[in-house]
């Protein structure tokens, strides 16, 4: 597509291209009929360049599936043309010295820009067309890899740091020359890098990470995009965000966006399987279409807890249910009743202790009494400990003596 004069409107994810082995088309549809019933419009895509490498037709097969599938559901996609990778010891990118934005030992050397070269002209030759085309981004996070991390020595860093800005600069200008039409950013770390890199005049929209820790720091953040849209007079957008182990979390880095007209690209629509590396602190969606924080959905939908002084205290005993369901709870306990009453009467308090946000929700109570539930052998002792300190907790909430 076209440069825009404004990406304010875009509520992105970011995505991984299944590989090559696992690539599904009805999973595919699956997930993005996720990111369209979230209202969300556009996905950042990565990609795994080992899958061009191993068979590069069907890889770009794929891409075409996948891109075509992501605009029957009104999902843009902003393909990522160099990116980082995982060596074959699964070593974290940031902490391999070999890391280039694809598995190129010594990309950074203009006598190996070919290969790169060869790889981005693929995808362009094979998508530059498609209709679902919003921009591309020509690299993912330069400063941020073992090339520049692994070093300590000033002057060897700055070397190695200039390598990187002429490599990225070079594949802006290939880029360009390849595709003439559509529009381009990279997606640097940090909005400083713009400047440092002399990219912001090269590129068509300034693109920025932040995972910052608060919403100072996020505001100031938002203040010097903005401030740089206006200097090289290109449309600004945050196409990574959101991280639960970095202090960032998704409602707080939307609803600061939002104020700001920044579009944004949460990290990442889907919540991977258990053990994969960003499992525990990124994504919005589980497989089965259960979410991780409906707080997240909110966000994405323009909704945001009122945390000022017009927030008004739920009391979940206005119409004395709270006494009702201590007074179950303890007559469940007192009679010694069975499993799967004293589960009925530890649902009632949990629902009271949900609704009224008295209790954590990272291990939601009702979560647990449904695995209790599921357990073919039901620990009696167990679940009478667990209905006793619902109960403690409803009084505390409540103020019940």
């Amino acid at each position: 597509m076209r440069p825009l004069k404004d990406y304010s409107n875009i509520k992105g994810f970011n995505y991984s291209l299944a590989s090559l082995k696992d690539y599904n088309h009805e999973i595919e549809v699956r997930n993005m009929g996720y990111a369209k019933r979230l209202t969300l419009n556009s996905c950042r895509l990565f990609m795994h360049m080992e899958d061009w490498k191993k068979d590069s037709e069907r890889f770009l097969d794929n891409l075409r599936d996948f891109m075509t599938v992501a605009y029957d559901h009104g999902i843009t996609t902003t393909p990522i043309l160099l990116m980082p990778y995982f060596t074959d010891d699964q070593t974290p990118y940031w902490l391999s010295e070999d890391h280039s934005c694809s598995p190129i030992p010594g990309c950074y050397y203009p006598e190996n820009y070919s290969i790169g070269e060869a790889y981005v002209s693929d995808i362009i030759n094979a998508v530059a067309s498609h209709p679902g085309l919003l921009f591309w981004d020509v690299m993912n996070e330069p400063s941020w890899h073992g090339f520049l991390l692994s070093v300590d020595d000033p002057q060897e860093k700055q070397k190695r740091l200039d390598m990187v800005w002429d490599f990225v600069r070079h594949f802006i200008k290939f880029v360009r020359e390849k595709d003439p039409v559509n529009a381009l950013g990279v997606g640097h770390t940090f909005i400083e890098d713009t400047e440092y890199s002399r990219t912001g005049e090269l590129v068509d929209i300034i693109i920025f990470h932040d995972y910052l820790e608060t919403r100072s720091r996020v505001e100031a953040t938002c203040r010097r995009a903005v401030e740089l849209s206006q200097k090289y007079g290109k449309p600004v957008i945050n196409n990574e965000t959101g991280c639960l182990c970095r202090s960032n979390p998704y409602d707080m880095a939307v609803e600061t966006a939002d104020r700001y007209g920044i579009g944004w690209y949460l990290f990442e629509l889907m919540i991977e399987e258990e053990g994969g590396m960003w499992s525990k602190v990124h994504g919005i969606v589980y497989p089965d279409g259960t979410v991780r924080d409906p707080s997240i959905v909110a966000a994405i939908l323009g909704f945001f807890r009122n945390r000022n002084e017009t927030a008004i205290q739920s009391d979940v005993n206005q119409e004395g249910h709270a006494d009702k369901a201590i007074a179950a709870a303890r007559d469940a306990l007192e009679k010694r009743a069975g499993a799967e009453e004293l589960l009925e009467a530890a649902e009632n308090v949990a629902n009271l202790l949900e609704a009224g946000e008295l209790v954590p929700m990272a291990v939601p109570p009702t979560a647990r009494i449904a695995a209790y539930r599921r357990s073919e052998k039901k620990d009696i002792r167990e679940i009478r400990s667990f209905l006793y300190n619902l109960v403690c907790r409803l009084k505390e909430g409540c103020d019940i003596v």
